[in-house]
C-alpha cells in the first residue's frame, strides 16, 4: 500500500545520489561553466564509491548487532578507526578530496545507527540490499564504462583520420554522462528498498539479479553466499 511507504526515509536515501547525478549531468551539458577543479571533484566523487562500498559493508555488518544503538555505533567507529589506522587510509583521505565525501558518509551512517527504526530485521535487510546494489553497480559501471570509453576513443581516432571534414573529440564532459547514469541508478536503488516490491522480491535489491551477479563476480572475490558454479 502506498500509505505504508516511509516517504521521508525514501527521499532522504535517494536525495544524495539524485544531487550527484544532476551535478554530473550539468557538467556534461555545460562544461564551459566549470573549471578543472570541478571536474577533479566529480572524478574524486566517483572514485570514492569504492571505499564507500567498504564503509557500507561495515555499516551493514554492525546493523545486525542486537542491543542498544550505542553498541552498534561504538563497534562501527572502532572498525573504521582500525581500518583507517592500519591501512594508512586516514592520512590519505585527509590529504585528498575523498576526505569530505567519506566523512559525510560516516556521519550519515552514524545518524542512522543512532536512530534505528522499530523494525530491525527489515531495516537490516534494506541496508544489506542497498550495499549489495552499490557494489554491483560500481563494478558493473567499470566493466561497461571502460570498454565504452575505449571504443569512443578509437572511434574518434578513426573519424579524425578518415573524415577530414569533421573533427571528433572525447571530452571529460562526455564521460560525465556515465557518472550521471550511475548515480541515477544508485538513487533508484536507494528508493527501491522502501517500496512494496522490495519485500515482494524476497528483500533483494533491485540490481541483485542473476546476470548482474555473474558479471560482477569477475571483479570481486567470491562470497560464501555465492552458489557454486
Amino acid at each position: 500500500m502506498l500509505s505504508r511507504i516511509p516517504w521521508f526515509a525514501l527521499l532522504a536515501n535517494a536525495a544524495l545520489p539524485v544531487i550527484a547525478s544532476l551535478a554530473y549531468a550539468r557538467f556534461a551539458l555545460t562544461p564551459e561553466r566549470f573549471d578543472d577543479a570541478y571536474s577533479e571533484h566529480l572524478a574524486a566523487l566517483f572514485i570514492a564509491q569504492f571505499p564507500l562500498a567498504l564503509l557500507g559493508a561495515a555499516f551493514a555488518g554492525v546493523s545486525y548487532i542486537e542491543g542498544p544503538a550505542w553498541r552498534r555505533v561504538l563497534i562501527y567507529l572502532v572498525v573504521i578507526a582500525i581500518v583507517a589506522a592500519v591501512g594508512g587510509f586516514w592520512r590519505f583521505a585527509l590529504d585528498s578530496e575523498l576526505g569530505p565525501i567519506l566523512a559525510w558518509a560516516i556521519a550519515m551512517q552514524l545518524v542512522i545507527l543512532v536512530f534505528v527504526g522499530s523494525q530491525p530485521d527489515l531495516a537490516c535487510a534494506r541496508i544489506e540490499a542497498a550495499t549489495e546494489d552499490a557494489v554491483n553497480l560500481s563494478i558493473l559501471t567499470v566493466w561497461i564504462g571502460l570498454p565504452v570509453i575505449v571504443g569512443a576513443v578509437l572511434l574518434a581516432g578513426f573519424a579524425n583520420g578518415h573524415m577530414a571534414w569533421r573533427t571528433v573529440s572525447l571530452e571529460w564532459s562526455d564521460v560525465a554522462w556515465i557518472g550521471a547514469l550511475y548515480f541515477a541508478l544508485r538513487a533508484w536503488s536507494a528508493a527501491y528498498v522502501y517500496l512494496p516490491a522490495f519485500e515482494a522480491r524476497g528483500r533483494k535489491g533491485y540490481f541483485t539479479r542473476p546476470w548482474i551477479e555473474k558479471t560482477v563476480r569477475l571483479g570481486r572475490k567470491p562470497s560464501p553466499k555465492d552458489p557454486a558454479s
